[in-house]
């Protein structure tokens, strides 16, 4: 199997580091990257083939692993899959939902495998807690809380609800199997005129509902994930992998061997070319996904400078 990763940006490199690794253990042939960047693609010189045309990786691979900015992303995924490539596209797959489930139509006529970077599906942390939860160890559930923060300069051409909403409805998702039923909140433009780069947002699913902050502003990277029950709750990171458990005031800590997503991720994608079975991250998902985004959006008061 011949490998490709388009975008070799500062995640994208990441993601050649995997696939690189992965060739060496023989499990794909051979990897080929693109970025229209002759600089970005430089470092991998001696361990990939390298190239400023997205064209002739396409007419050489089997699978590409799209890594590009997100503005890109449906135009170079529909572009491969034109061409009978497989394709793990990072999220968000499309700017909208129409493009979306197209991308989805077009991967199912050409019978090619589409799938979405959905990391945290693959994240350990995440799957005990799905598994906590399915075997009801927190009772009923009152709420769910998420905070996903950073500090990093504004996105040209984008917000931080399309930037870092998918994450958290993606990851109750996994865990619930639900998704949301409607959606209230605030977000606020402060280094730029528009285009928000803070939100706190409710999410109602029915039986229990979220609170999820965004944040581009906060100096302190956060990816927590927390569960209040009936009986039992929990507090999670999901970038380290660590957790608490809490039964009453008795805390302990939930035991995890924390493990490589991105591998895992790009393990699963080569393994559904094979199989033709697209578990875990469909494309279905990351349309669902984009779906909930665009109702979030609808749905959130803009505050102006001015309002205090």
């Amino acid at each position: 199997m011949r490998a490709g990763i388009v975008g070799i940006g500062k995640w994208g490199s990441k993601v050649v580091q995997e696939y690189a690794a992965i060739m060496k253990e023989g499990i794909v042939e051979s990897v080929a990257i693109c970025d229209i960047d002759d600089s970005k693609t430089k470092p991998f010189i001696d361990i990939c083939e390298t190239s400023n045309d997205l064209d002739k990786i396409l007419r050489e691979v089997d699978t590409i692993h799209v890594c590009t900015p997100n503005s890109t992303h449906f135009e170079v995924t529909r572009k491969a899959l034109e061409m009978n490539v497989n394709v793990l596209v990072e999220k968000p797959m499309a700017g909208d939902v129409n493009h979306a489930f197209d991308l989805v139509e077009l991967s199912m006529r050409r019978g090619v495998i589409l799938q979405v970077g959905h990391v945290f599906r693959f994240a350990d942390i995440v799957r005990k807690i799905k598994h906590l939860f399915e075997n009801k160890e927190f009772g009923e559930q009152y709420y769910f809380d998420l905070e996903w923060s950073h500090l990093i300069p504004p996105i040209k051409d984008v917000d931080v609800i399309h930037d870092l909403l998918p994450h958290p409805l993606d990851i109750i998702n996994f865990i619930t199997g639900k998704w949301p039923l409607s959606f209230e909140g605030v977000g606020k433009a402060f280094r730029r005129n528009e285009l928000i780069e803070a939100a706190c947002i409710q999410a109602d699913y029915d039986e229990f509902f979220a609170n999820i902050h965004l944040s581009w502003i906060v100096p302190v990277r956060r990816r927590k994930l927390e569960i209040i029950g009936t009986t039992k709750s929990i507090t999670a990171d999901c970038v380290k992998q660590t957790a608490s458990i809490y039964d009453g005031s008795f805390c302990k800590d939930l035991a995890i061997n924390a493990n490589n997503t991105i591998r895992d991720e790009i393990m699963n994608f080569l393994d559904s070319t094979k199989t033709g079975k697209s578990d875990y991250n469909s494309s279905i998902v990351g349309a669902r996904t984009i779906q909930m985004v665009d109702e979030a959006i609808k749905n959130v008061r803009i505050l102006s400078k001015n309002d205090k």
